[in-house]
């Protein structure tokens, strides 16, 4: 009778051993399945971020003014102080990027061979802000830019048209990163010129 209880415990012991070891393989295959997904979360995550580019969901203000020429000198002062007022405060309140574009009115835009000009000057000034807040940021802060005074005077000139896209969502960005094919960032402002030099 002891030797069949011991080979029925032993039988018992063995039988157990195997249950335990399938519960651990079990265990083991739950746990590698749910790492497996988590994973393919991950990265499903990290694909639809790689799917925005540039600065797509962001928030942009976008300023084109047209002066006549005799405000070009204070024009440029004003974008000269704006541009250093950002540079020193703005990175806390979430401004990604800023750019100012100047360069003479066109009297026909739409033809490229056309080298007729009316005399005035456009710029475009264009900012983008992380969210909404820095940008209200700005706008209270404005008046210790140093800047804003001569901008109303400009723009309120006689002359002078100013448009202003407020605060609004950028819908399509590139950046180098975003494009298939090499991009060389100039080195001269002299692009310009020469692309409208006409010969």
């Amino acid at each position: 009778m002891r030797i069949i209880f011991k080979e029925k415990t032993n039988s018992m012991t063995s039988s157990l051993k195997i249950q335990l070891a399938m519960m651990t393989i079990i265990v083991f295959v739950l746990s590698i399945s749910n790492c497996y997904a988590q994973s393919a979360k991950i990265q499903a995550t990290n694909l639809a971020n790689e799917s925005v580019k540039g600065y797509e969901g962001n928030i942009a203000v976008c300023t084109i003014m047209v002066i006549e020429p005799e405000h070009e000198e204070a024009a440029d002062s004003v974008w000269n102080r704006h541009e250093k007022w950002l540079q020193e405060t703005h990175g806390p309140w979430g401004m990604l990027s800023y750019t100012v574009a100047k360069n003479s009115e066109f009297k026909n835009p739409l033809n490229p061979a056309s080298t007729e000009k009316t005399g005035r000057i456009i710029y475009v000034i264009h900012e983008v802000y992380r969210h909404l807040d820095g940008l209200s940021k700005h706008y209270s802060e404005s008046d210790k830019g140093g800047y804003v005074k001569d901008f109303l005077k400009i723009a309120t000139a006689d002359g002078t048209t100013v448009t202003v896209l407020q605060g609004s969502p950028i819908i399509h960005s590139l950046l180098p990163k975003d494009c298939d094919f090499p991009v060389n960032i100039a080195k001269s402002n002299k692009g310009v010129e020469k692309f409208f030099d006409k010969k």
